[in-house]
């Protein structure tokens, strides 16, 4: 049996059509906006946070002066973020998602994650379709278990049991001399036995605004460790490619991996 060890992989997000964004702001007479992306992208600021502020703007109509009398200034993109955040404005940040690709992670945390419903989407490794077991199924094993010899053992003879037994019941109804139909239905009643911590894949996409949601509450110390470090990951990579997305967070370290809380939700 394979010892899983849970990553992350960001495999896409939302990024600006140039051509489009120049095409709109051309008819709008709202060209100076160009000037503010690329003031922020001097800043560091990427493709999720400017297409945040551009549709925050927009509906204020102030993404350049003398569009709307009440406008009297035009705050940079970084500004105009962090205020939105304080003020509580979510909307904006459902425009832009990142994409997730989690590797070798449980099914115990596959049936948590997708427990969040809102601004998400999920595709994940179907268990009807791929076969389970000894050399090719992964286990990821808690601290809890991996720190006591003596349930290590316990646990890792349970879990290759279960594998052993589908394999055997694979050969019992010679699973590979079926056709792709039977094969399937076979597949799906044997996979009924097998344990609920076998490592699978999941592809995971999220907004601006459910993801914050989902790092406080899956980072926190109350939360299943395996997830916590996940979504541990997620954090770092948010932190990396949006960071204003975090702005007013506290981040600490507890239990040897950090924890995000938000004093504002959006």
């Amino acid at each position: 049996m394979k010892i899983a060890k849970p990553q992350v992989f960001l495999v896409g997000q939302t990024g600006i059509n140039v051509p489009g964004l120049e095409a709109y702001l051309k008819e709008t007479g709202n060209q100076e906006f160009l000037e503010v992306i690329a003031e922020a992208r001097t800043q560091g600021l990427g493709d999720n946070e400017l297409i945040s502020s551009f549709f925050a703007k927009l509906c204020y109509r102030s993404l350049s002066l003398g569009k709307n009398a009440n406008v009297k200034k035009i705050r940079s993109i970084k500004d105009n973020i962090i205020r939105t955040i304080e003020e509580g404005h979510g909307s904006i940040f459902e425009h832009a998602c990142f994409n997730f690709a989690l590797h070798d992670v449980s099914r115990v945390l596959t049936h948590e994650l997708v427990r969040h419903r809102d601004g998400v989407a999920f595709s994940q490794e179907s268990g009807r379709y791929c076969r389970l077991g000894i050399d090719i199924t992964g286990m990821y094993i808690p601290p809890e278990i991996g720190n006591n010899p003596e349930a290590l053992a316990i646990f890792v003879e349970a879990a290759e049991h279960a594998l052993l037994s589908i394999e055997k019941l694979y050969e019992i109804f010679e699973i590979d001399e079926h056709d792709f139909a039977r094969k399937k239905s076979l597949t799906s009643a044997i996979r009924r036995v097998a344990p609920t911590g076998i490592a699978n894949e999941i592809g995971f996409s999220a907004n601006l605004r459910a993801m914050r949601h989902i790092i406080a509450a899956r980072t926190n110390e109350g939360a299943e460790y395996e997830i916590r470090m996940v979504i541990g990951q997620i954090a770092k990579i948010v932190e990396e490619h949006c960071p204003l997305l975090l702005h007013g967070g506290v981040k600490k370290a507890v239990a040897g991996l950090y924890q995000w809380a938000f004093p504002k939700h959006l």
